[in-house]
């Protein structure tokens, strides 16, 4: 809940603050007034690697290894029902990992305002999801973060133009904001039903009248509600089409051959269809239908809208950033929106 909070609040506080260095920048140079010493602001401030040595940063671009400490959530809300993936735990153990930001040189187009193109890679693993529950007194909102035994992970790559309040040079302050293009792998599974995916499947199962009835009825439902993101034709194919032939058999092979299934089987899922199968199917096939009680997320782009919003102040031979943003786009009537807050320090090189 920390995440969606901050991702509602945190563009008026970098432009509140930033404001407010800004005035507080501009006042001081008004008091100030003293003539420029050509010596003192060609010396070089940040003990920093840098290949040309040069105050103003990077000749070309820098590379900027570190470490972050990032807290993600992945929404997907599709025609039929939305899942909202939360991390586990925010620890410092779990959220902090390693980083590799790339940043092109500055151009400083006024005395407080510049541009550079920055690119950005992080992974993720969220292994809860955020449902809707009855408000209590502990928790007013209605929402809770729970473990449905659904996981999403991937990476994501962000090319970012970015337009930024600061000064020239490499030791000041930096405020920005960045919009662009970005690169996403999303894999896993998830619970389109708020929660209830595995009792929703159970009711659809039972309402039909005969055994391929019951299955053809789970299987078009699955493909309405639980997720067909990659458009698969295949699996729309088998899913549309699940009792005839030896179509539910296939289903199973295909999910363990190509990885769309979790990994692992559920046993609540499993044992409720063995059972409801009466000794008809055999394993693979209530395999398959174990398998439909959570969404299948498997998404690849390279088109994705990405934004990006930072503060970050030197620290001697490191910078500390902290800064919110991540991509979002639509895939065959998915929305996905990635989002993600992190705090970093790193280490620019300079060439």
């Amino acid at each position: 809940m920390l995440l969606q909070v901050f991702k509602n609040s945190f563009i008026w506080i970098l432009f509140l603050f930033g404001f407010s260095l800004y005035s507080q920048v501009v006042q001081e140079e008004k008091i100030e007034n003293k003539p420029t010493n050509s010596v003192l602001d060609s010396k070089y401030k940040r003990k920093i690697i840098s290949v040309f040595n040069e105050p103003s940063g990077a000749r070309y671009f820098s590379i900027n290894p570190g470490v972050q400490f990032i807290s993600s959530s992945v929404d997907i809300v599709g025609p039929n029902g939305k899942a909202v993936m939360a991390e586990e735990t925010n620890s410092a153990s779990r959220n902090t990992k390693l980083m590799y930001d790339l940043k092109t040189k500055d151009w400083q187009i006024g005395e407080y305002w510049g541009v550079f193109v920055l690119n950005r890679n992080v992974s993720f693993l969220n292994t809860r999801q955020i449902i809707s529950v009855t408000p209590t007194v502990e928790n007013q909102n209605g929402k809770e973060n729970v473990d449905l035994q659904t996981e999403v992970k991937g990476t994501y790559s962000m090319l970012l133009p970015v337009l930024y309040l600061g000064k020239g040079g490499n030791d000041n302050f930096r405020i920005g904001m960045g919009f662009g293009v970005g690169s996403v792998n999303l894999q896993g599974t998830a619970d389109f039903n708020d929660g209830i995916g595995l009792f929703t499947n159970a009711v659809i199962f039972n309402s039909g009248n005969t055994l391929d009835n019951k299955i053809d009825n789970l299987g078009r439902y699955s493909l309405l509600t639980t997720g067909n993101i990659d458009g698969d034709p295949y699996k729309a194919y088998l899913l549309s089409n699940l009792s005839a032939g030896n179509n539910l058999e296939l289903l199973g092979a295909y999910s363990l051959l190509t990885g769309k299934s979790s990994g692992s089987i559920e046993p609540i899922s499993y044992l409720m269809f063995a059972a409801a199968a009466n000794g008809q199917l055999n394993p693979l096939e209530i395999y398959a239908l174990s398998t439909l009680s959570r969404g299948k997320v498997d998404s690849r782009t390279n088109y994705a809208k990405s934004y990006y919003f930072f503060y970050e102040l030197p620290l001697g031979p490191v910078t500390w950033r902290l800064g919110f943003g991540g991509p979002f786009y639509t895939q065959n009537n998915y929305t996905i929106d990635i989002s993600g807050f992190e705090m970093s320090l790193y280490t620019p090189i300079e060439i």
